[in-house]
């Protein structure tokens, strides 16, 4: 949020046109939130959003537009589906060596663009700054619009483990970029973003490089119809405290994962239906012991797919009641395991809840429901779960933002007896301007990972991250960002430390 002091007027019109040009070159531009790029979001009123989220193969965020009301600016952010199986843990948005951060999905998001800013006035007061005055220009590309960056962070993480810890210094090299649609009707965004990571010294041990891509056409189709064409790719290092982590390995595997899906909303009177379908394939790459060897995990390579329905019923503007149902498959390249066993699955879900849309003060939803997965083998358990979910985006005060998510899934273990396990992720975050050009945040959260067809202790993942953004003008930003994470069942924690910049186009 953007605080502007009353503005001064000079009495020569002379005067007033020196100091706007000094004011343009010199001064500082507002705040930029957090290594992310923002996007604007339809006005209140504009549209009636019928958010989905999947619990088998990602998450959409999904609303039907009225052409006649939409913005030509009005953009979707657009975040690459993942498939189930997690391989890294609940980092903090603001966690060192990820130099430029987005929330992975709706549920999980730790912090969203603003939500109560300020509004021009007609005559240019006080609160004269536009919301995106701190957004960079960007370069026009026809009806398209690129927006870059580049950055770079000095690190330190420290690990500590049961009998051992491990140290290094390295640097982070990322790249963004976002293209967005200037279409009267429909709308097209792609978002790219990666990660490299360096480490001082020589060792390459502990480097985790990430890059995803993702697009999404939207198209409004009339009558109150809205369909949304989606892709993505997605390649990270598995973490080391995921439980599939291969032990003692000096290399974890590489996972890319490709997605594609389809929806398709309509809006009926009060009646709010969604209907999509989510495909995925999932490729691993080969893990490196101590010793050097190759370690092949391509008995977890996979494809996914996932069929989801929603029904809504408008009370209100501000409250849609609705039901939920979801069916997932997912098929093994091999049919059994390196263990002998056979992981394709089938899984299922519904769930019941409410969308809340209170304006710019409050927006979100919560539901509660069933989950379940059954495996082909028979001596594989089916895992039951009591599903809940919700996002909640609150502005007490301008300036001020808070979200929390909740997100319940269930994941499968690589290989063994064991079927695979629950996970319950509760996220946390909250962003407050300090400063015209200065923001703080504060992020936390904890996974709880509930072992039921195995004797492994149930586990809770603990993290926390805080930072700061100062935004020197509208191309650069300095940020500084400190995280930890510990997990108490396994005598695992980690901290990290990190400084750099970020440039904007």
């Amino acid at each position: 949020m953007v605080f502007q002091r009353t503005a001064k007027r000079l009495p020569t019109w002379g005067q007033a046109a020196a100091m706007l040009l000094v004011c343009t070159v010199l001064c500082p531009a507002t705040n930029s939130l957090a290594q992310s790029t923002t996007q604007q979001q339809p006005a209140s009123g504009s549209a009636r959003t019928l958010t989905s989220a999947d619990p088998f193969l990602g998450q959409n965020d999904l609303s039907v537009i009225d052409p006649a009301s939409a913005s030509r600016q009005d953009t979707a952010r657009t975040t690459p589906a993942t498939d189930a199986i997690t391989t890294g843990t609940i980092r903090p948005g603001s966690n060192p060596g990820d130099p430029i951060s987005e929330p992975a999905d709706e549920a999980t998001a730790l912090y969203d663009e603003p939500q109560n800013p300020y509004e021009p006035t007609v005559d240019g007061g006080e609160n004269a700054a536009s919301a995106n005055a701190n957004e960079a220009p960007g370069i026009r590309i026809g009806t398209l619009t690129l927006r870059p960056s580049i950055s770079q962070t000095l690190n330190h993480e420290n690990k500590t483990f049961p009998n051992a810890s491990t140290s290094r210094n390295y640097l982070t090299t990322g790249i963004r970029g976002t293209l967005t649609s200037d279409w009267s009707r429909h709308a097209l965004t792609v978002t790219g973003e990666g990660a490299y990571q360096r480490n001082l010294g020589g060792s390459s041990a502990g480097e985790e490089p990430t890059a995803n891509i993702g697009a999404d056409l939207r198209l409004d189709l009339g009558d109150a119809t809205q369909a949304n064409l989606t892709a993505g790719y997605a390649f990270s290092r598995e973490d080391t405290n995921d439980p599939n982590a291969v032990s003692g390995a000096s290399v974890q595997g590489g996972e890319h994962v490709f997605t594609g899906g389809a929806s398709i909303e309509r809006n009926v009177g009060i009646l709010k239906a969604l209907a999509a379908l989510d495909l995925s394939r999932t490729v691993y790459t080969d893990a490196k012991g101590i010793n050097g060897q190759s370690i092949s995990l391509a008995d977890r390579d996979r494809y996914g797919a996932g069929l989801r329905g929603r029904i809504g019923y408008e009370l209100s503007p501000a409250l849609i009641p609705f039901l939920e149902a979801t069916a997932g498959l997912t098929n093994y390249d091999q049919t059994r395991d390196n263990t002998g066993y056979e992981r394709s699955s089938q899984s299922y879900g519904a769930k019941v809840g409410a969308q809340v849309d209170l304006g710019e003060k409050l927006k979100g939803e919560a539901a509660i429901g069933y989950l379940r997965k059954e495996y082909d083998d028979n001596r594989l358990s089916a895992i039951n779960a009591l599903a809940l979910d919700g996002k909640l985006n609150w502005s007490p005060q301008r300036g001020t933002d808070l979200s929390l998510g909740l997100r319940t899934t269930i994941e499968d273990f690589a290989g063994g007896p064991q079927g695979g396990w629950i996970s319950r992720q509760l996220t946390a975050g909250l962003t407050q301007q300090l400063r015209s050009d200065l923001v703080a945040r504060l992020t936390a959260g904890l996974e709880r990972r509930s072992y039921l067809t195995s004797t492994i202790e149930d586990q809770t993942e603990y993290v926390a991250g805080v930072g700061l953004t100062w935004s020197i003008n509208r191309y650069l930003d300095l940020t500084t960002d400190i995280s930890y994470e510990t997990t108490p069942a396994t005598d695992n924690s980690a901290w990290r430390i990190g400084a750099g910049l970020t440039l904007k186009r």
